[in-house]
């Protein structure tokens, strides 16, 4: 009976492990803060780090130790701006696409640990312009392409990426400024 009974765990533990094995698709949900700072060409403003939110889907196909990931993401991302007329907070409301390409540095049935690289589309839904910075954004972009690099680690179905997104196009075409962003993320894949 005792045989039983261990062969009985070591099969449950088995699959156990085996439900939680690398499957080559996952879907899944995830959210995180995003801290953002935009770089500034003029020297009448200056801006300071503001903390935000992101909230979404992604989607990941798995290549051996290889990946390909795209979020679908709805993010609020706060920056506060100053100059000597005095300071001003705006928000951007944004749909965000990203697409990165991924290695796992370290995979087993439990945890992957990965870094990853690729672009990132983001399409802002409302007007950043108010305040002292209406004059600076009069003719404000909606759309934005950039870079995003980071790392992250898969517990079972749980993920935690870090990553850096940089822009590579203006949001201004009256000056040079550039969204930088770091978004720290937890999710959860359902498949």
């Amino acid at each position: 009976m005792k045989k039983l009974s261990l062969l009985f765990s070591i099969m449950l533990v088995a699959l156990s492990f085996n439900s939680y094995a690398q499957s080559p698709i996952n879907i899944g949900i995830k959210t995180g803060l995003n801290f953002t700072d935009f770089s500034s060409n003029p020297k009448d403003y200056s801006t300071k780090n503001s903390t935000g939110f992101g909230v979404g889907a992604m989607a990941r196909i798995n290549i051996s130790r290889s990946y390909i990931q795209a979020d679908l993401m709805y993010s609020e991302k706060s920056v506060k701006f100053e100059s000597a007329f005095g300071s001003d907070k705006a928000t951007m409301k944004n749909i965000e696409i990203p697409v990165v390409y991924g290695y796992k540095l370290l995979k087993s049935p439990l945890y992957n640990l990965r870094v990853f690289g690729g672009g990132v589309y983001t399409a802002v839904l409302n007007n950043l312009s108010k305040g002292a910075v209406d004059n600076a954004f009069n003719e404000f972009d909606k759309s934005n392409i950039g870079y995003r690099v980071g790392a992250g680690v898969d517990i079972l179905k749980f993920t935690v990426d870090v990553s850096y997104d940089g822009g590579l196009s203006n949001i201004s075409k009256d000056f040079s400024s550039k969204p930088n962003t770091w978004f720290i993320a937890v999710g959860y894949k359902f498949l």
